[in-house]
């Protein structure tokens, strides 16, 4: 399963699209991301504020309930509010729109087919191949969800709940990740991590510096470690 054009959808420049005014969600004047600790997507949105020295709050959303997300319309994770008060959902887009505004040092949606290629490949093909992973086992799912034991804001019945109904919902989810790919959990990562490395012009998808595409994937892949599937991420010569 490898993305094609006819696979990308039509594109609207990230900082005209999806964003509504919630200022009273910015925490400590920071620019705020709404996350669970192991969503694959929110680490896409880490790598990028991260890789240019961005200070930022992170919100971590109780996982069954998600009564942090009550005050807007969003049900799903990440969700980034930017100093001003300006929220919006959807990791590439929010990707496009941390750069627009501080440095603005890759092309926006729908200027670069290849970087919007590989932008879709990491939220069609390779969050879902590597969900299909992680949640594989119902144990794999409770070690993945084992975090919620230190949030400190949640409750003994929360993070119990949390973790273990959690575990069984996603290991559903990985179930039903598993089967949009031919191969095994496993082996399809392998593949997707071969066709992946087939799309980087030198070291980096942009090239000699990264692009979007480069903190789509990037981020998808760091969500890994520790996690079921790591060791297959470890032992990739191009990942």
């Amino acid at each position: 399963m490898t993305p094609t054009e006819a696979d990308i959808e039509a594109v609207v420049e990230a900082d005209d699209k999806g964003t509504r005014l919630y200022p009273e969600q910015v925490v400590d004047g920071l620019p705020t991301i709404y996350s669970f600790q192991s969503c694959p997507f929110c680490f896409k949105i880490r790598a990028l504020l991260g890789s240019r020295g961005i200070a930022y709050a992170d919100v971590e959303v109780e996982p069954m309930k998600k009564a942090e997300l009550k005050w807007g319309d969003w049900n799903q994770v990440p969700v980034y509010v930017d100093v001003d008060g300006n929220a919006m959902d959807e990791s590439n887009d929010i990707l496009h729109y941390i750069d627009s505004k501080n440095g603005n040092l890759f092309p926006r949606a729908g200027h670069d087919p290849e970087q919007d290629r590989w932008m879709e490949f990491s939220n069609k093909v390779l969050g879902k191949s590597i969900v299909a992973v992680i949640y594989r086992t119902f144990g794999s799912s409770f070690r993945a969800l084992e975090y919620v034991n230190g949030i400190e804001n949640f409750s003994r019945k929360d993070k119990f709940v949390n973790k273990y109904l959690g575990g069984f919902v996603m290991k559903m989810v990985g179930r039903s990740r598993a089967k949009m790919f031919d191969q095994p959990p496993r082996e399809n990562l392998k593949t997707q991590l071969d066709t992946m490395s087939g799309g980087f012009k030198g070291d980096f998808f942009g090239g000699e510096k990264p692009n979007g595409a480069d903190f789509a994937n990037y981020g998808i892949l760091r969500s890994m470690q520790g996690l079921e599937g790591f060791d297959i991420l470890e032992a990739h010569p191009e990942a």
